[in-house]
C-alpha cells in the first residue's frame, strides 16, 4: 500500500505544474494613465516608464498575487498592481483566469488612489477567497472614509457580482 501511494505521489509530483508568473508578465491593463504604454512588460515585479512629454517617470509594481479556485477545475489569480509617480499613485486589482501557462483577464475588481495628503494606497485593497466566493474590500471613495465590500463568483466562466455595499 505504501508503494502504491508513493507511486501515485511520484506521478503527481513529476507532472508539470502549470503556472503563470505574474511577476514576469505582460499586462495589457494597468492602473497608470493612458500615456503609459498599455503593454507593460513587468520583469521582477516592476516596470518603469519615463514620459518625455511630461518629464515624469511612472513605476508599475506588483503589490500582491493570490491564486485560488472559484470553481471545480478552475484556477484564478487576483493581482494588485500599483502605479506610482512622484506625487502619489493609483492601484487596481484585477482577476485573471489561469489556463495552464496563460492568463485571461476576467475583470478589474478594485481601485485605490492617493496623493501626498489624501487617499489610500494599494494596501487599502483586501482580497479574500472562501467557498468559491471572491470578496473584495476597498475604499468606497477617494477620501477612504468609507469602505466597500463586493462579493463575486464565477458563473459559466464569467465573473458575476453577487453583492456590493458601502460600509
Amino acid at each position: 500500500m505504501i508503494r502504491a501511494f508513493a507511486a501515485v505521489l511520484a506521478v503527481v509530483m513529476s507532472a508539470p505544474q502549470p503556472a503563470v508568473d505574474f511577476n514576469n508578465f505582460t499586462y495589457r491593463v494597468h492602473p497608470c494613465a493612458s500615456n503609459v504604454p498599455t503593454a507593460a512588460v513587468v520583469r521582477g515585479g516592476r516596470f518603469s516608464y519615463f514620459d518625455k512629454k511630461m518629464g515624469q517617470g511612472f513605476t508599475i509594481s506588483i503589490v500582491s498575487v493570490k491564486e485560488v479556485t472559484l470553481g471545480a477545475g478552475t484556477r484564478q489569480a487576483a493581482v494588485i498592481l500599483s502605479c506610482e509617480f512622484p506625487i502619489g499613485g493609483t492601484a487596481s486589482a484585477y482577476l485573471f483566469d489561469i489556463h495552464m501557462n496563460t492568463a485571461t483577464l476576467l475583470a478589474k475588481i478594485a481601485d485605490a488612489n492617493w496623493g501626498g495628503d489624501w487617499g489610500a494606497g494599494p494596501d487599502s485593497i483586501h482580497i479574500t477567497f472562501s467557498n468559491n466566493v471572491l470578496s473584495v474590500a476597498s475604499c468606497a471613495n477617494v477620501a477612504c472614509d468609507k469602505n466597500a465590500l463586493t462579493r463575486y463568483a464565477l458563473r459559466g466562466g464569467k465573473l458575476t457580482k453577487l453583492s456590493g455595499q458601502a460600509q
